[in-house]
């Protein structure tokens, strides 16, 4: 398999709720999105680095940042309810009609602004072993969901989990769970012919956390990275 068939795509739309302009936010003086793309040309195994977005402006300062491989993103992908998989299909679509085609696609984020280069060459690595179609970064989750509620019509508040009976383990006797980190969505492109989405059925997670678990959701999030990005 070739060395060199990884395209990198680095999605950012202008809507956000929680946090305006969520994208172009500055840290350290430089948008959010900086990070990834400054990101994505440390790793040597990348073909080709695409930036989409809805915004022309955020295209321009892309283009600032050193990229010329930009995809303007129609309406329809960028609303609320967009899935990634229709961005996906639409890239490596228009890719193919110009005669490039890639085994695998690399998303980066750009809410997640800290990453280990070393994780992105181990994910590559196991991607080419073939044993597993998909690598994501995992987290530890904060809440457990044995210490979970929800709140019924009569405003009862039972367990979110079916247990009969209520758990009181002290958290290190709770089995580990984790969530997705966001730093890294690295799979195979056929995921989406064969299991209509970017993640398939075997995935590798590998586990991040500090600073390398940030994915910026809220105003929480962004003081916790401005306070990372200074140390």
């Amino acid at each position: 398999m070739s060395f060199k068939n990884v395209l990198c795509l680095i999605p950012a739309r202008s809507g956000s709720k929680t946090i305006k302009n969520k994208n172009i936010v500055k840290i350290n003086n430089k948008e959010l999105f900086y990070y990834s793309i400054r990101f994505s040309k440390k790793l040597k195994f990348i073909k080709k680095v695409i930036f989409s977005s809805d915004s022309s402006n955020y295209l321009s300062l892309a283009k600032k940042f050193g990229l010329n491989d930009l995809h303007k993103r129609k309406k329809k992908l960028s609303g609320d309810n967009s899935l990634t998989e229709d961005l996906v299909r639409e890239i490596l679509f228009t890719e193919k009609k110009k005669n490039f085609n890639y085994d695998f696609v690399l998303i980066l984020q750009p809410t997640t602004p800290f990453r280990q280069k070393k994780m992105f060459d181990l994910a590559h690595k196991i991607l080419l072993k073939k044993k597993f179609d998909t690598v994501i970064t995992i987290k530890d989750v904060k809440d457990h969901p044995e210490r979970m509620k929800k709140i019924l019509y009569t405003n009862q508040v039972v367990n979110y989990l079916n247990m009969k009976k209520e758990s009181l383990k002290p958290r290190q006797k709770l089995k580990n769970i984790y969530i997705r980190s966001g730093a890294m969505y690295f799979f195979r492109s056929d995921n989406l012919k064969k299991y209509n989405s970017i993640v398939g059925k075997k995935v590798y997670g590998i586990i991040t956390n500090g600073k390398y678990s940030i994915n910026i959701d809220d105003q929480e999030d962004l003081i916790l990275a401005k306070y990372y990005a200074k140390k």
